[in-house]
């Protein structure tokens, strides 16, 4: 507690942001214990918890979450789904009410979580490290139940006895790298009738449940593409390391290479691993790997900025976020109404994959039709008009309630976070503000210091300490909007702070922690400049200035070897100034 603390003109948003880094660590002690309200007071925590959760304690204390991560991994089964929840004892569990399903978003978080950890330590070889797989008796993503399996054979994926024809063997482990590219390629493949990754179950919203046949997610589509993009950058500064070859379970290789046969490739794979592997590794050369991640990603890039960019005629423009299960979009005008999703435009922005001119075309369209205008919250997605029996329950809700249109915190605070991504820090100073000033509300909102799950049609704050938000939020405020950061375990100081965000001497703070030592980095912004006016002119320490790298958007990148002096047991003060941009 207090280990990340800010400090700008705004005393109650750095109180309020002092309760929101609290929540996540409600979250590790009470898993969804904590709180409980409706279907969330049974304990465990599920598959998205457990990544997510970890973004704002890796800021904080990466060593401490690295044996966590390491364990995660052993939930993951061959075929790239997953347990689902995570009992006592840390524990696997296909399912907490024994109904298994394949969330098809489920395989993107433990690849975003594990490359923030490698970027805040620089720690490559923890890609290296081995891990089991989850067994059970579901198999081809929980299509199927595997009657032969039994619990003698344990819940821990076996290699093929080869002395014995049908028997199982030693328990196989593959390495954290390994999960990942199963999780990511299992998911490419796994595409519908556009192209794009099937919807299956579900995905990050858990009431676009009616559309396992046909339906497509094109949002987490998008996700995996990015997913794709970034591992490949990782395989190539390993390949820089000098590790230019890599061990991968031999029935991987199957989803790797060329070939637009996704489905076919994919069954056949879901076949050969049904019931145990071979045990064998095959060498990969690591550039290859990451030029055949590469190619995979433009594919679907290119497949969702083709196909999916839509226009509603003479108005608002947008990505389509899902197929239904009838193969339809479920987003552009119908009748007299547009419809319109939060999630199809998060991560198509977040991913890179919308253009510049589109970036701003969906800032014009989500502030048209998705800012409510009492609040100034955003909400989850237009009035579809009734229920929508071939895309999910969420329908069922009354609009403003839950899933359907509420302002959902967490997509809120992840599409302000692709905001700053794409350089526009005001647009997404609006978006993570808003949510501010409703849980402020407390007359309105009536919840403790906290950001909820959502806001329901009244302003009311809703399931007070799921955290999701919460570290998405504090993450948000801490690498995007004061830019502080690890890349591959170098410092990044990249601020997109705004006017309102300095006090009257054009000044703001933050105490964090950065290879193991506590810092307290002041920004120092004389003239006022707005966050693309300026840039980091000077960092020093002390009277010491410290040697940086100029980055593409006005920040620098301070080497990680220069902090080995700095005191673990005291505050090392920074002082960052900025000055007019060039």
């Amino acid at each position: 507690i207090g280990r990340i603390s800010f400090a700008t003109p705004d005393r109650d948003l750095n109180n309020w942001l002092s309760w929101v880094t609290f929540q996540p660590m409600l979250r590790r002690i009470y898993g969804n214990s904590y709180l409980p309200q409706f279907d969330y007071g049974r304990g465990g925590k599920g598959w998205r918890d457990l990544w997510q959760d970890g973004l704002a304690l890796l800021l904080s204390d990466p060593d401490s979450v690295r044996p966590m991560l390491l364990h995660n991994f052993g939930g993951v089964r061959i075929d790239g789904s997953n347990a689902t929840i995570i009992g006592r004892g840390g524990a696997f569990i296909a399912d907490r009410n024994n109904i298994p399903r394949t969330w098809m978003d489920h395989g993107v978080w433990p690849t975003y979580t594990t490359l923030l950890y490698v970027d805040q330590t620089g720690d490559l070889a923890f890609l290296l490290r081995e891990r089991e797989y989850f067994r059970d008796p579901q198999i081809r993503r929980c299509r199927q139940r595997d009657v032969r399996w039994t619990e003698a054979y344990g819940n821990q994926l076996r290699a093929r006895n080869p002395a014995k024809r049908g028997a199982s063997g030693k328990i196989y482990r593959g390495t954290v790298l390994e999960h990942m590219l199963v999780q990511n390629l299992t998911a490419f493949c796994n595409v519908g009738a556009h192209g794009l990754c099937r919807l299956e179950g579900a995905d990050w919203n858990d009431g676009l449940d009616m559309a396992a046949e046909r339906g497509e997610s094109v949002a987490f589509s998008a996700f995996y593409a990015w997913n794709l993009d970034r591992l490949a950058d990782y395989l190539e500064a390993m390949d820089r390391g000098g590790t230019h070859n890599l061990l991968l379970a031999k029935e991987l290789l199957m989803l790797l290479g060329p070939g637009q046969a996704k489905r076919a490739r994919l069954e056949a794979y879901l076949d050969v691993v049904a019931r145990d592997v071979s045990g064998q590794k095959s060498a990969v050369r690591t550039d290859e790997l990451a030029r055949d991640l590469r190619a995979k990603s433009r594919d679907l890039a290119s497949r969702i900025r083709r196909q999916e960019w839509l226009k509603a005629g003479r108005g608002p423009v947008f990505f389509n976020s899902y197929y239904d299960n009838r193969g339809r979009r479920t987003e552009g005008r119908r009748g007299g109404n547009v419809r319109l999703m939060l999630t199809g435009q998060v991560f198509p922005l977040m991913a890179g994959i919308a253009t510049e001119e589109q970036t701003d075309r969906i800032i014009e369209s989500v502030r048209g039709l998705l800012k409510d205008p009492r609040t100034g919250g955003v909400r989850l997605n237009t009035d579809f008009g009734g229920t929508q029996p071939d895309l999910g329950r969420a329908f069922s809700f009354a609009y403003g309630e839950k899933e359907n249109g509420a302002v959902f915190s967490h997509m809120a605070v992840m599409y302000a976070f692709a905001l700053y991504l794409r350089r526009r820090s005001r647009a997404g100073r609006e978006v993570w503000t808003a949510l501010y000033r409703m849980a402020m509300d407390s007359w309105t909102a009536r919840i403790f210091p906290c950001v909820p799950e959502y806001f329901n049609a009244d302003g009311r704050g809703m399931y007070s300490f799921l955290t999701g938000s919460a570290s998405w939020l504090i993450y948000l405020v801490l690498t995007r909007v004061f830019g502080i950061r690890g890349e591959l375990g170098d410092l990044v100081l990249d601020p997109q702070l705004e006017k309102p965000d300095f006090d009257a001497k054009g000044e703001c703070a933050v105490r964090t922690f950065f290879a193991g030592k506590p810092i307290h980095v002041t920004f120092v912004n004389p003239d006022r400049l707005s966050a693309g006016r300026y840039r980091v002119s000077e960092v020093r320490a002390g009277r010491r200035r410290l040697p940086m790298t100029a980055l593409a958007g006005g920040g620098v990148r301070l080497a990680r070897a220069g902090f080995r002096a700095f005191p673990s047991d005291r505050d090392t003060h920074l002082v960052v100034r900025l000055a007019q941009a060039r």
